[in-house]
């Protein structure tokens, strides 16, 4: 388990040094730069390589989070496989933590009363993604 861990955020940490990150939507504490290279397709299913920016450090010093992303275009649904979080913006700096687990798969459609920031902001990667 450990061994997969490092092996998801040393992946997570080599991509955001070469990657040319596209701004795909902005919150008031909050900007997603998507990895259009990192899009792997199989199917109406994506996965993609998304920096989460935060305007201010997070607990524990947090001031950029990578995380990869599953997208069911079909389903308009998406849940995060691995994530890795840093010091500075842009998923650069010291590490603070990482994680290569699945998480509960998070329905993005519009839908009455979804209409909260951060479901906008995933309905904008979801767009992005599926739209290549």
């Amino acid at each position: 388990m450990k061994r997969a861990l490092l092996t998801a955020a040393l992946l997570l940490a080599a991509t955001s040094a070469w990657a040319e990150w596209v701004k795909v939507a902005e919150t008031r504490d909050t900007v997603f730069h998507v990895d259009p290279a990192s899009i792997e397709s199989r199917g109406s299913f994506r996965r993609v390589s998304v920096v989460q920016d935060y305007a201010a450090p997070e607990t524990g010093g947090v001031r950029s989070r990578q995380v990869t992303y599953e997208i069911d275009c079909a389903g308009e649904r998406l849940r995060s496989l691995a994530v890795a979080e840093h010091s500075a913006a842009m998923a650069r700096g010291a590490p603070v933590s990482s994680s290569a687990r699945e998480s509960e798969w998070l329905v993005v459609a519009p839908r009455t009363g979804s209409n909260i920031a951060s479901k906008a902001s995933y309905r904008a990667i979801l767009r992005f993604v599926c739209s290549r």
